[in-house]
């Protein structure tokens, strides 16, 4: 009978916490809907993550949804810590910064206040950037260099020295506490052999002559949103991350302007520049390209939405 009162008990317990999961994703349904940039946010990925991060394990969304591996049973601490959890995230607090977790290219980085969080459009930068690499670099030098500007979590700069070991990486970022994260990760990655941060504005810790035409590769995820669209931004974000990763100016185009006309200068001859951009700011940015002398082979990639959100160029020869 004994054997049987236990096993009646931890039914209840699964029963109970199998209706505290399903109570939970009908009220983050009803109560928050997960920004465009975010889709892997799902109530379901949401809630899982933050199960798994009261339970002591730091996941993304992503990871959570994972196999939908069995959840961590809860003691009555961790419950409570769940819902506190749950509560900030339906107060704005970003998913991320409460797991302490966002994956980007199948890795699983750290994330924070620090940066900007590593969004899904990101990672068309990252995959057109690995294509250059692997397609048109690699073929021709073994040990490419490539410079990863306005870095933040260092996400494009680990992917790329992950996807592509014998590439040697430089991320740079104006913001000392990104250039900490970056660094972290790097460590958490295993790559921080192949990866180095430093701390500086766009090419001014490079502006000698040792890096003068030195790089195969130049990637940026710049800020360029409007200086005057800040105020009308989720507060998820506008109130969380980072205003130096994401203000662009008066016109949004400041950092960009910077990074067509000094490219250049410290890519090499026949080496690529890629970079993103905001919405609607694709189609004049590449016919900007088209008739810049300095580059050739200009191209978009595009989102599911058929928005073009990062481009790609050869500086010439």
């Amino acid at each position: 009978m004994a054997g049987l009162e236990v096993n009646s008990e931890i039914v209840s317990i699964q029963t109970s916490q199998s209706e505290l999961l399903e109570q939970l994703q009908r009220e983050y349904e009803s109560k928050l809907k997960a920004l465009p940039d975010k889709p892997e946010e799902t109530a379901e990925a949401a809630v899982r993550a933050l199960w798994f991060r009261a339970a002591g394990q730091q996941v993304s969304a992503q990871r959570a949804m994972a196999g939908r591996a069995p959840l961590p049973e809860l003691n009555e601490v961790q419950v409570q810590s769940l819902r506190d959890l749950f509560h900030q995230r339906l107060s704005g607090v970003p998913l991320a910064h409460l797991t302490g977790r966002q994956n980007f290219m199948g890795l699983e980085f750290l994330a924070s206040s620090a940066a900007l969080i590593p969004r899904k459009e990101t990672e068309l930068l990252a995959q057109a950037a690995h294509a250059l690499l692997k397609d048109r670099v690699l073929p021709g030098n073994p040990e490419p260099k490539v410079l990863d500007l306005c870095c933040g979590s260092g996400n494009v700069s680990c992917a790329l020295a992950t996807l592509v070991p014998a590439a040697i990486v430089v991320g740079s970022d104006i913001s000392e506490e990104a250039v900490h994260l970056a660094k972290q990760n790097a460590v958490a990655l295993g790559c921080d052999a192949r990866v180095r941060f430093v701390t500086g504005d766009l090419f001014a810790p490079f502006d000698q002559p040792p890096y003068y035409q030195s790089f195969d590769l130049i990637t940026c995820n710049p800020p360029y949103i409007t200086s005057g669209k800040l105020p009308s931004m989720p507060g998820e974000i506008i109130e969380h991350e980072p205003k130096l990763a994401f203000d662009g100016g008066p016109l949004g185009m400041g950092v960009l302007w910077r990074l067509l006309s000094e490219v250049p200068r410290f890519c090499k001859p026949g080496g690529w520049l890629a970079f993103e951009v905001g919405l609607g700011q694709g189609k004049g940015l590449l016919q900007r390209l088209s008739r810049m002398p300095a580059y050739a082979e200009s191209q978009g990639a595009v989102d599911e939405a058929g928005n073009v959100r990062t481009l790609t160029a050869r500086v010439k020869a």
